[in-house]
């Protein structure tokens, strides 16, 4: 797996990306939704960021795939979890997450694999009391 320095664009990026690629596809109004979030150029994340984050992603979970012909790439939640330990920013937390909320609504589809994910950043970023108040809330705001 690659490493990232802390809070680093490429650490977000992945986390994005992430986020687009745990339900098995990336639909084009995921991609819309992360490009909507106002602080990513501040950030430091442009396209080629991006891109080449979300490439090295999928190889990554490619070459650690123990399946990879079944067509199904499983996420460990272990690897979830380090990743997330990428972003320390209690500021960028809550931005990051605020935009995986948008990525995982913008399909009109809310994958189980999804909602794992976004609940155990919540978990990782705010503490095990507030991830369940802050998804159902997310989800009726969205």
């Amino acid at each position: 797996m690659h490493t990232y320095s802390i809070n680093s664009p490429e650490a977000v990026s992945r986390i994005l990306a992430l986020t687009m690629i745990v339900d098995g596809h990336v639909s084009p109004s995921e991609v819309h939704a992360m490009h909507r979030a106002e602080y990513l150029e501040q950030a430091g994340i442009d396209d080629d960021t991006f891109d080449r984050t979300l490439r090295e992603l999928c190889e990554d979970l490619l070459g650690a795939a123990s399946n990879r012909h079944a067509g199904m790439v499983e996420i460990d939640p272990r690897l979830m979890d380090a990743l997330l330990l990428d972003i320390r920013d209690p500021l960028l937390q809550i931005r990051v997450w605020r935009t995986m909320v948008d990525i995982v609504h913008a399909d009109g589809h809310l994958d189980t694999r999804e909602t794992t994910l976004v609940r155990r950043a919540a978990r990782a970023w705010f503490g095990q009391d507030r991830a369940e108040d802050a998804f159902s809330t997310a989800a009726l705001a969205s």
